[in-house]
């Protein structure tokens, strides 16, 4: 999972006992409570929103919401141990890549029909729960990758690739010294951020329906292409000094909204900009950021649902992703309070209206960091053409897959 972070002061909340979270034997206490299962908050602020939320909830429906929060490395470790021990929470969170595998072993519930109304929903956050045409969870936060710039270097932030190009080697041929972006490297992270790329050229990483690798057709080899073009303007040797573009060594580089804080508290003179990815055909976008689900063995479906609407209303979402460190899922709850988000942020509240969600597959993260990863590392390196790199990445997929197509 990517997160925001909106600030840099960390909090500790007290960990509820995770004995709460098979429930007891009182149906009557059964009925009226509900087990909720999150990351532990990172900041005070954090906590004081999570129960607000929770107080109202209670009180509209005059039940009690159990809330266990769990430090996040600590997290799918104990969710798995309570899964294969059938003692899950009735609801919790979860990280988009694993919702798939969730839901095709039955771990948790499909969506009703006719619990939301899809339409209020980004398109690309909603799709992060959709396994086979059907829903499994909602978005509680989102976030997205989104282009930084130096305004020393760059006083106006390339839309287009063509652009990108002509701005990154006109600042290394302006001074030797200093590379036009750090280009992202072939590591799980560049591997997460490369699909934005595809889709800015118009493509898609797999169709999942007609079981076909697409990120090996021509607007994924373009995309990685584009890296590559852009490396003798952006040599390694200055871009692999500790922080780069933050110490002026770079005119641009690619990353999420919380190193927006992390510069300005770090490096409060560097005068820098933040605008929507740069595209071939077509803005596009990738996606991180958390869902919330109904587990199947869990005993209040009906209630968790309901909880699940509550989190993810105009009225709640915006605080909640605020505080969880990434931004609204709920589109009007989004737009109505854009203005607060501050300049910074508004390229990547730009970028997830375009974002795409990953392939909605069990080994996917497997197929990011174990093949993705080094196919665009081997073609960076020089080692291989971009369309050799994906094509043998491409069959291994197939092979780690069994698809044919």
């Amino acid at each position: 999972m990517i997160r925001r972070v909106t600030g840099t002061t960390a909090g500790m909340a007290l960990l509820i006992g995770l004995t709460a979270c098979g429930g007891g034997s009182d149906k009557a206490a059964d009925a009226t409570t509900l087990t909720y299962w999150m990351f532990q908050d990172r900041t005070p602020q954090a906590t004081e929103v999570v129960e607000k939320i929770r107080a109202d909830f209670e009180k509209a429906n005059n039940v009690t919401v159990k809330i266990v929060k769990i430090p996040k490395d600590d997290y799918n470790t104990k969710l798995g141990s309570a899964v294969a021990s059938g003692t899950v929470p009735d609801v919790g969170v979860l990280d988009q890549p694993l919702v798939a595998r969730y839901a095709l072993d039955g771990t948790i519930q499909e969506m009703p029909a006719g619990t939301i109304d899809e339409k209020t929903y980004y398109e690309g956050a909603l799709n992060t729960n959709r396994v086979d045409g059907k829903l499994y969870g909602l978005p509680i936060d989102h976030t997205a990758v989104a282009l930084f710039y130096n305004k020393k270097f760059v006083p106006t932030p390339p839309k287009t690739w063509d652009e990108l190009k002509q701005m990154t080697a006109k600042i290394h041929q302006d001074d030797p010294k200093t590379a036009g972006m750090v280009v992202p490297k072939g590591d799980g992270y560049g591997a997460w951020m490369w699909p934005g790329f595809v889709a800015g050229a118009g493509g898609s990483m797999v169709d999942e329906k007609d079981k076909k690798i697409l990120f090996d057709q021509q607007p994924g080899v373009d995309a990685l292409q584009l890296w590559v073009d852009l490396l003798p303007s952006s040599p390694r040797n200055i871009t692999d000094s500790d922080k780069a573009f933050e110490n002026g060594l770079a005119g641009m580089m690619v990353s999420g909204p919380w190193d927006v804080a992390n510069i300005k508290d770090q490096f409060p003179d560097l005068d820098f900009g933040t605008a929507p990815l740069p595209y071939k055909t077509q803005p596009g976008g990738n996606i991180g950021g958390e869902n919330a689900v109904v587990f199947s063995k869990g005993k209040n479906a009906d209630l968790a649902w309901k909880w699940l609407k509550h989190l993810t209303n105009s009225e709640n979402n915006t605080k909640l992703a605020q505080a969880l460190g990434g931004f609204p899922t709920n589109i009007e709850a989004a737009e109505r309070d854009a203005a607060d988000f501050g300049p910074d942020q508004a390229a990547f509240l730009e970028q997830l209206k375009v974002a795409q969600a990953r392939p909605a597959l069990p080994q996917w993260i497997q197929i990011n960091d174990e093949i993705i990863a080094p196919t665009i590392e081997s073609a960076l390196s020089g080692k291989v053409t971009s369309q050799q790199a994906l094509s043998d990445a491409a069959d291994k997929t197939r092979a780690l897959l069994g698809w044919t197509g």
